[in-house]
């Protein structure tokens, strides 16, 4: 679900005068659909008389809804006692997070703020919803010099791309196709893919944990994210991977300053490789000052960066191409700029493989993790394949971890944008519920890296088996 919030003065209207193309504008949001069918929920928020007015809340609301009604936009926000909120209920302005929270409570009751899109002809608000975990367009209101957007119109192609791949449009209890797998281990075991997985170093993976979580912010936004990449690119080349092998991929966030994935090839990727992935970028309630993202997810670079180590020393027969992505948290934009490069270049990929978040176990059943699979979604021409590589990894835990597998339907991360392009896709994703998701307390002493070790192996026995590596 994603949740879009206008503000009203200057946004929308200006002196009681609704701005061109707004009636367009809204009718288009409206009709939009993300990749399950659902409608954005639209809301309003506003600075409606000052915080400390004397008048009753009730007359203030029904002064707003009449101006709605005026103006011709009220039936875009009903019912208005769930999808308006005005600073009087709270007795405080924007861009107090109070009011962004109320917000979203009303509209879509358990959601939290990063599932929302904030528009607002107010830079200072546009910055302070962006430091709350939100996405938001700065629009250029009347008499304003600068904006992100100058027309109300050339909105709707920015709200449909952050509905189209928002990594909030779905929740995990939500996913589809949920099974327990039926594999069990093989009688006989590949001694070299043993000896590879066997590989896999615990300390290796708690240090990489611990010094991506000591950036203090990975956060999109902030200038100090640039040097992630940076850290990660250095670390392919210190495995081995010559300069040729590593590169920078650019890509851009609505209103953030350029981005970079990281991607370092293994082996000849021409006729045909597996893409591995995971996401370098964190979030967390103070995302511009602390935003640790241990477990979401400095687990899955970790493990990403073990598996480059290892496979280094293999001779695959297929390629590998190791993918660290930024901006997922903000609706996968390094993923969707990959994806884009890799259907007009026709690259070919034999499986997406991602990693996003794996190491917070079940504490009901520490085993338990989920493999997911595509199952339906855009295209679905790509479902056979996904199935078999599922169930494929389903076999490599039962061969050479500890792990059960559960399977679901993929649903919110960085392989979507290759589904959509029509690439068979499956991920990693822990079977527990993280209390310091999407926090400051998502630290590395809240993981369990025993479980993200297992893991690591199970990704890496799967990658080395498409690859031919062992």
């Amino acid at each position: 679900m994603r949740i879009v919030i206008f503000d009203l003065g200057d946004t929308l209207e200006h002196d009681d005068v609704l701005l061109p193309g707004a009636i367009e504008m809204l009718t288009s949001v409206r009709n939009m659909r993300d990749d399950r069918g659902d409608a954005p929920v639209m809301c309003l928020l506003s600075d409606y008389f000052t915080p400390t007015a004397q008048d009753p809340l009730d007359a203030i609301q029904t002064r707003y809804y009449t101006l709605l009604e005026t103006l011709g936009i009220r039936a875009f926000f009903e019912p208005v006692s769930e999808r308006v909120t005005l600073s009087s209920e709270l007795g405080v302005s924007k861009p107090s997070k109070r009011l962004f929270e109320r917000t979203v409570e009303k509209a879509a009751p358990g959601f939290d703020l990063h599932h929302a899109l904030f528009i607002t002809e107010h830079a200072g608000h546009v910055a302070a919803a962006r430091g709350f975990g939100m996405m938001a367009i700065h629009f250029k209101g009347p008499g304003q010099t600068t904006g992100e957007v100058d027309n109300l119109a050339d909105l709707v192609p920015l709200i449909s791309r952050n509905l189209a791949f928002s990594p909030c449009c779905r929740k995990q209890g939500e996913a589809v196709g949920r099974f327990t797998s039926q594999a069990n281990k093989s009688k006989q075991l590949s001694p070299a893919m043993v000896q590879l997985v066997n590989q896999v170093s615990q300390d290796r993976l708690r240090e990489r944990v611990s010094h991506l979580a000591s950036f203090p912010t990975r956060w999109t936004y902030s200038p100090a994210v640039a040097q992630v990449p940076e850290w990660i690119h250095g670390e392919f080349l210190a495995m081995g991977y010559t300069q040729s092998q590593v590169r920078f991929q650019p890509f851009q966030v609505q209103g953030g300053s350029p981005q970079r994935n990281v991607l370092c090839s293994l082996g000849d990727l021409s006729q045909g490789f597996t893409l591995v992935c995971a996401h370098y970028d964190s979030l967390s309630e103070n995302p511009d000052g602390l935003a640790p993202g241990a477990d979401d997810n400095a687990s899955g670079i970790a493990a990403l960066l073990e598996l480059a180590a290892i496979l280094h020393g293999t001779h695959p027969t297929r390629g590998v191409l190791f993918a660290a992505f930024g901006g997922e948290e903000q609706g996968l934009f390094g993923s969707s700029a990959c994806a884009d490069i890799a259907a007009a270049e026709a690259w070919p990929i034999d499986v997406v493989v991602n990693m996003d978040m794996i190491s917070f176990p079940d504490p009901a059943n520490p085993a338990r993790i989920i493999v997911e699979y595509d199952q339906g979604n855009r295209n679905p021409q790509n479902d056979p394949a996904a199935k078999a590589y599922g169930l494929l990894m389903a076999q490599a835990a039962a061969d050479y971890t500890s792990l059960e597998v559960e399977h679901t339907d993929i649903w919110n991360s960085d392989y979507m944008p290759f589904e959509a392009k029509g690439f068979a896709c499956i991920g990693a994703y822990e079977a527990g519920k993280n209390p310091g998701y999407h926090t400051t307390a998502d630290k590395p002493g809240s993981i369990d890296v025993s479980y993200l070790t297992e893991a690591a192996r199970m990704v890496l026995a799967t990658v080395a088996t498409v690859a031919g590596a062992a």
